[in-house]
């Protein structure tokens, strides 16, 4: 399930655009998450409520959406650009919910990890099901 908002002043972060690779956010900057299914762009039915929460809490605050993907199918270069695209989607479909609730569209960021940063290690076994996902970190003004 999505997780809603940790606290309700998290710690602002710099975001950098100087250099792309490196958002300056790390996991205690982080406010919520929400998970997908395996090859979808539509989150769990807990991301309503989350998405209600973060507009009230956070709605004058600048957000990044970090979309994220598991490694299945990524054992090719085609694979790896699916799981890239299907991340950035997924991080795109947080930012319309939010706007579709209030959020100001000029305060939130997204960037697309793909499978690059897993939070669990593909072992062939697992179904990988919390690397699909999107994190929401906080962004200073």
């Amino acid at each position: 399930n999505s997780d809603p908002p940790t606290r309700s002043s998290g710690k602002t972060i710099s975001y950098d655009s100087k250099d792309s690779n490196k958002a300056g956010y790390n996991e205690d900057d982080k406010i919520a998450v929400f998970y997908f299914p395996n090859n979808s762009v539509t989150p769990d039915l807990k991301a309503q409520s989350v998405i209600g929460e973060l507009v009230n809490i956070y709605k004058d605050n600048l957000l990044i959406l970090v979309g994220h993907a598991s490694a299945l199918g990524s054992d090719n270069p085609g694979g790896k650009k699916i799981n890239m695209n299907l991340s950035f989607s997924r991080a795109e479909t947080i930012k319309n919910m939010l706007i579709n609730k209030g959020f100001p569209l000029d305060s939130i960021t997204v960037l697309a990890k793909g499978d690059l940063e897993p939070i669990i290690n593909p072992n062939g076994q697992s179904i990988e099901s919390e690397n699909r996902r999107v994190e929401v970190f906080l962004s200073s003004k």
